[in-house]
């Protein structure tokens, strides 16, 4: 009986190393993506975030890592949560992760996120130049490579990236479209998406109508005129405890 215990427990556990093992990429990649997904609620709330989203299209789907909606554009992110020196150019069709000399090829990222680019520019109708892509490293990886022309960051530098565009691009009635289009397509049903729309649309009334009246839509607290380094803004009086702020158009 006791031999039998053991042989099932040893069978369990190897199950399991198994499955980690087979697994391990994708749990590792989920855990990048819940780090980001954090980091992204520290954005103002003109920003609206969506996680883990597959668009279906033509009977394909996409998954895309994360997607923010704002007046200034909209950011399409890749998240790879990589360790070692990570070498690649922008054109290549992979990329190297090297940990102490060992070398393992992945997909160039930043082909992926184009593809995810395309994908979301033929569900709104909306021209690619609204659109700015990003890849971002999580965990100790080091890039070793050059990349004028896109957005390729660690995770400390995300929000500064997204935030240093300021000029609006969209409407609102855009946005809202986006929002809509996003959802439905996101969704498993019509009635789980419409509801969705219905709830973050009631969201953005609510937060406009609490800026109108000078209150911030986070914390109720009241709402200052400041002037800053990238000109005029918002900001809630309850600073450094509340960082709520709306630029100023």
């Amino acid at each position: 009986m006791t031999e039998l215990v053991v042989i099932s427990f040893l069978v369990v556990v190897a199950a399991l190393l198994v499955f980690f093992r087979i697994n391990y990429a994708k749990i590792r990649g989920k855990f990048g993506e819940k780090r980001i997904s954090k980091l992204l609620m520290y954005l103002p709330d003109e920003y609206t975030i969506f996680n883990d989203v597959y668009i279906h299209e033509n009977s394909k789907s996409v998954q895309i890592d994360h997607i923010v909606l704002s007046p200034y554009g909209i950011f399409v992110i890749e998240t790879k949560n990589f360790k070692g020196w990570i070498y690649g150019s922008e054109n290549a069709t992979q990329w190297a992760q090297n940990i102490y000399g060992t070398k393992f090829m992945f997909h160039n990222p930043l082909l992926q996120n184009y593809s995810h680019v395309k994908a979301l520019q033929s569900l709104f109708g909306y021209p690619i130049q609204f659109f700015i892509p990003i890849v971002v490293f999580v965990g100790n990886a080091e890039l070793k490579g050059n990349y004028p022309n896109h957005n390729v960051v660690y995770r400390a530098q995300l929000l500064s990236t997204i935030e240093q565009y300021k000029n609006v691009v969209l409407r609102d009635d855009m946005l809202q479209n986006a929002i809509g289009r996003l959802s439905y397509s996101s969704f498993k049903t019509k009635e789980t998406a419409s509801l969705h729309v219905k709830q973050v649309r009631s969201e953005v009334q609510e937060k406009k109508a609490k800026i109108s009246q000078g209150i911030c839509p986070r914390c109720g607290s009241e709402l200052i005129y400041k002037k800053g380094k990238y000109g005029s803004f918002y900001g809630c009086s309850s600073y450094p405890k509340c960082r709520y702020t709306l630029k100023k158009v």
